[in-house]
């Protein structure tokens, strides 16, 4: 069972303002564990107070839950054990874990407004099958006098009245989906992996998530500059958790071009998956200011992203609204046709 981004950041961030507060590492611990929300959570929390108050540090005590704490956050909670900084350390982490999260929520935010109008459309489509087309039917077997419905017409009443006459089975139908969907609102866990997988998969996504991914990147490249991490180890452990896979290969080209003898600017340049905005601020920026210019750009990269996110939501919205006013006008008119062409033929 994985832990999702919303649960890690604030795991560590409590475990930050703790340990900061001078609360010895296992007993901030089990106090978290007694304050944990899921099971799961509790128990990985107690077992690694447990581990810790048996001599263990925290980074090791963290590697059996490895499918819940990606390698990247154990890595620099160990870095930050190791220089007496594991307060500073866990702060940058929880940051870094809530711009995941950030991202999914932005996500289902965008698909909401199409699901509620869906749902509306489906409701509104069982009430026509229900009361409006049995109405339809008897209208028209008096007023036509058995002469035939056109094609689409009859299709249409064919179709409806079949539903009314499953009524039960078709609502059944409709309250499963409504319940399905709800929990996948709810479900933070389990959703959030498919909700990103979803959507990346949408034409406008490429540049919203690749932003959002360089806002990641910046976050978390300053965080190990202050460790003095080389980039060499850096930017592979970055790309373990990079969600767009061009940029995460891009890191892993240039760690094997600094072990190979290249300078860092140089491999930089030549990496066109890399935004110019952030070779630019690497080539221009003192080595002592770049974590505090790669929080700046992280913030940039971000309004990015947000700003691309609200543009797709308004069209999403726009043409969710659209299709439902097409397709109920569309049959409005079909169940109106032979009325219609009665009316213009006498």
């Amino acid at each position: 069972m994985k832990t999702n981004s919303l649960e890690i950041a604030d795991f560590f961030h409590q475990l930050a303002l703790l340990t900061g507060a001078g609360l010895p590492l296992p007993e901030t611990l089990r106090q978290l564990a007694a304050g944990a929300g899921r099971a799961g959570t509790r128990t990985m929390i107690a077992e690694c107070a447990d581990a810790v108050g048996k001599g263990q540090s925290l980074a090791s005590s963290l590697e059996a839950y490895g499918d819940r704490i990606p390698p990247f956050y154990r890595r620099m909670i160990a870095a930050g054990e190791q220089e007496g900084a594991l307060p500073e350390i866990l702060s940058e982490l929880a940051k870094i874990a809530r711009l995941r999260q950030l991202l999914a929520s932005l996500v289902k935010d965008i698909i909401l407004y199409p699901f509620i109008t869906v749902s509306l459309a489906l409701l509104i489509l069982l009430f026509f099958a229900v009361v409006v087309v049995p109405e339809f039917n008897q209208v028209f077997g008096e007023l036509l006098e058995g002469s035939p419905l056109p094609g689409l017409t009859a299709f249409f009443l064919w179709f409806f009245l079949g539903i009314r006459d499953h009524i039960v089975f078709f609502g059944g139908l409709y309250g499963v989906y409504l319940i399905g969907m709800i929990a996948f609102f709810c479900d933070q866990q389990h959703s959030q992996r498919l909700v990103l997988w979803l959507v990346s998969r949408f034409p406008f996504a490429d540049m919203i998530f690749y932003n959002h991914a360089m806002a990641r990147l910046c976050t978390m490249w300053a965080a190990m500059i202050r460790r003095r991490v080389p980039a060499e180890t850096a930017f592979p452990a970055l790309a373990e958790i990079m969600d767009f896979p061009a940029l995460a290969a891009a890191l892993n080209r240039l760690a094997e071009a600094v072990r190979n003898g290249q300078l860092f600017a140089d491999a930089l340049e030549r990496e066109l998956n890399i935004s110019r905005l952030l070779v630019v601020t690497v080539k221009n920026t003192p080595e002592g200011e770049l974590p505090n210019q790669l929080d700046r750009l992280s913030e940039l990269f971000l309004e990015r992203a947000s700003y691309g996110f609200r543009r797709a939501g308004m069209v999403w919205e726009l043409i969710s609204m659209i299709g439902m006013l097409v397709i109920i006008g569309a049959i409005i008119l079909i169940l109106f046709a032979p009325l219609l062409t009665r009316l213009l033929l006498h």
